[in-house]
């Protein structure tokens, strides 16, 4: 969660930061937010992780401050009323903003720093680049499950656990040793009482191999990696701008 402040008034807003996600707020927040302007043209139809299909209008926030940066005329979706959103906070900061900067994630001081460039970090000479792709939608990375089974999967830091797949890709995993619990789904679009599996494993990214929880329930629609699987390291750095991220040498 992040604080950030809006328009000429400062007003502040606690935001997820997701970068596998448009940015959105929920209606309550904007409806005597004068920096906030809804378009009259567009709307916006989407999917969740879990399949769940939302729809409602898209506006503009003219100005919105973060860790000294402004970002300028940042665009929303606007979750409508009947979305029945659980989760804390007002809503996300999410790629379409974050590809404006670099943000660094410290696990060791909970802290997130944004920066407008890499010189930002002295710490980036001690580090190792975690071969990923960026696109305009997510950063993806390929992952290895073992047998040639590699697939593509979304750094999502909206999601707090450390792997995520849909049922259909636990057939072809190695590990039998599986675990059943109950519990609650949440997406911007609501919450579900689910079935959830899991099982811990070992999975390869690039030429290094990690112990990883992986999981899936009946609704999951998408390969994600998750913040979890980000705090073994002390840090991670996001750089939007030369399409990089960095790890620390000592452990990656």
């Amino acid at each position: 969660m992040i604080n950030t402040y809006w328009g000429n008034a400062r007003e502040h807003h606690v935001l997820y930061l997701d970068s596998h996600s448009p940015s959105w707020v929920k209606r309550s927040i904007i409806q005597y937010n004068r920096s906030f302007t809804k378009s009259k043209k567009f709307g916006f139809k989407t999917s969740t992780a879990d399949g769940s299909a939302v729809q409602g209008d898209v506006g503009i926030c003219d100005s919105l401050f973060f860790e000294g940066i402004t970002f300028k005329n940042v665009p929303f979706y606007v979750m409508p009323d009947t979305s029945k959103d659980n989760t804390p906070g007002n809503g996300a900061l999410g790629i379409d903003a974050m590809s404006k900067a670099i943000w660094k994630i410290d696990f060791t001081r909970s802290e997130l720093t944004c920066a407008s460039g890499i010189d930002s970090f002295k710490e980036v000479t001690q580090t190792e680049i975690l071969p990923a792709t960026f696109s305009r939608q997510s950063i993806t990375v390929n992952v290895d499950f073992g047998h040639d089974n590699v697939k593509p999967m979304a750094i999502d830091l909206g999601y707090d656990g450390d792997m995520l797949l849909p049922g259909r890709d636990l057939d072809n995993t190695r590990s039998t040793k599986k675990f059943v619990w109950s519990g609650k789904f949440k997406t911007p679009a609501g919450e579900r009482n689910v079935s959830n599996v899991s099982f811990l494993d070992t999975v390869r990214i690039n030429r290094n191999w990690f112990f990883a929880e992986i999981s899936t329930n009946e609704t999951v629609s998408e390969r994600l990696i998750g913040l979890a699987f980000f705090r073994r390291f002390d840090f991670v750095i996001f750089d939007f701008v030369n399409k990089r991220i960095y790890l620390p040498k000592k452990i990656w």
